[in-house]
């Protein structure tokens, strides 16, 4: 039996409503499905649906065995509970991995906990699918809603020489079921690693794999079987729990209806490509949602501003420390011009380098002798001026000081280069 790590234990009994000991937990992981396409299906879990997924399974939704909340009259009690998940790329795939928990000791039903996981540590219960909702789906040719929308497109045909698939792009994950034969490749129970409310009195209907159509407030729960493929159900919504009606299929669009979507396909694929254009900025400024990016790119550019005014101030600051380094030979407009290509930190260097020339060149920080002469100067003690015997033509004036510290500044420049920013000598 394979226990939980503190870890693991810490993140369970976070959603046990009485704390389970290690001897209580028995965990395993598994991959729940991932962003290639479904064979035979031509469905496809877009990335964002998957960090959705993620989420969620992180929150912990229920392990049932074989998608038993689909069939009818049939009582559905959860036997365990997803408790942490992971988005991991395996190979060009994003696949979403998920930890489970059952509790030891249980009978549910008729069925033994400790016989499911004898199975599952035996290798004889091993595959797994995921039951989910979807609130968006869409036609990877012209990003229109498959069903229900005006999208001429058929999955599994080829357009141009693009494979048509319907892109889920939103939805909730339900439940993850252990079962003889999953439709997803490669998922199923990996190496050793709330409770959902029963759903009782759902009236379902099954959805028509060709269908264009679906009633009106009805949402559409699916499931993977590698025997059966993705088994499709409507959910309806009215008091009675009645279906309302049966989905319709594709025979129901008129020719009519087929030229006005052929003089729509234009708009349709400037809006795939427009979908297209907003998942990528998606990515790349790390947010979920369409909703994020305004207030994402207003926090950008107040950082972007302090930047600029932060690397205006610094080329300033090393401009002026350039100008008292070298005087009027500093050309400034074309240092400024040079420092506007370079990052923040080679103009704090460069600054910081032009500062300790000016230093130098104006006398500060320190005394500037070659030795010193603890002797008084003959004829001090008698009156007599001294003279400078200290000087010995070692110590120099501030003045050629300066005059020194220009031209190895100049020097300097022209050495890396940069003589073009010396002014004309007059």
């Amino acid at each position: 039996m394979a226990k939980p790590t503190p870890e693991q234990l810490a993140k369970i009994n976070q959603l046990a409503r009485v704390p389970l000991t290690e001897d209580e937990a028995y965990v395993f992981p598994a991959k729940l499905v991932g962003d290639q396409i479904i064979p035979r299906r031509f469905y496809r879990l877009t990335p964002n649906f998957l960090r959705k997924m993620a989420v969620q399974a992180r929150e912990g939704v229920s392990l049932l065995l074989d998608h038993s909340w689909a069939n009818m009259g049939v009582m559905t009690i959860p036997l365990g509970r997803t408790f942490d998940s992971r988005l991991q790329m395996d190979g060009d795939e994003l696949a979403l991995y998920a930890d489970h928990y059952m509790k030891l000791g249980q009978e549910v039903g008729d069925i033994k906990i400790d016989q499911i996981a004898e199975g599952i540590d035996a290798g004889t219960i091993f595959d797994t699918s995921i039951g989910f909702t979807v609130t968006s789906q869409t036609c990877s040719i012209c990003g229109q809603e498959y069903f229900g929308g005006n999208c001429p497109h058929i999955r599994g045909r080829e357009y141009d020489s693009k494979l048509c698939t319907v892109d889920i792009n939103d939805g909730d994950l339900m439940e993850n079921s252990l079962v003889f034969d999953g439709a997803y490749p490669g998922a199923g129970v990996v190496g050793m690693s709330n409770t959902s409310e029963l759903q009782s009195a759902i009236k379902c209907e099954a959805l028509s794999e060709d269908a264009k159509s679906l009633p009106s407030g009805g949402r559409v729960f699916y499931s993977f079987s590698g025997k059966s493929g993705l088994d499709g159900f409507v959910l309806q919504q009215d008091t009675n729990n009645e279906a309302e009606t049966q989905a319709k299929g594709d025979d129901t669009v008129t020719d009519e209806q087929k030229a006005a979507l052929a003089g729509a396909q234009t708009q349709a694929t400037a809006l795939a490509a427009a979908n297209n254009v907003l998942g990528q900025i998606r990515a790349a400024l790390s947010v979920e949602n369409d909703t994020d990016i305004l207030s994402k790119l207003t926090s950008l550019s107040a950082q972007a501003a302090d930047g600029v005014t932060y690397k205006v101030k610094i080329t300033e600051q090393a401009c002026g420390a350039g100008v008292r380094a070298l005087g009027e030979a500093f050309n400034v407009e074309a240092m400024k011009t040079a420092l506007s290509h370079l990052p923040v930190s080679e103009i704090e260097k460069i600054g910081a380098t032009y500062e300790t020339q000016a230093q130098a060149a104006l006398g500060g920080g320190g005394r500037h002798t070659q030795g010193d002469d603890v002797n008084l100067p003959e004829g001090a003690l008698n009156g007599t001026p001294p003279t400078n015997s200290q000087n010995d033509g070692g110590e120099k004036t501030p003045e050629q000081l300066k005059a020194l510290a220009r031209e190895e500044a100049r020097a300097a420049l022209k050495n890396t280069g940069r003589g073009n920013l010396l002014k004309e000598d007059k």
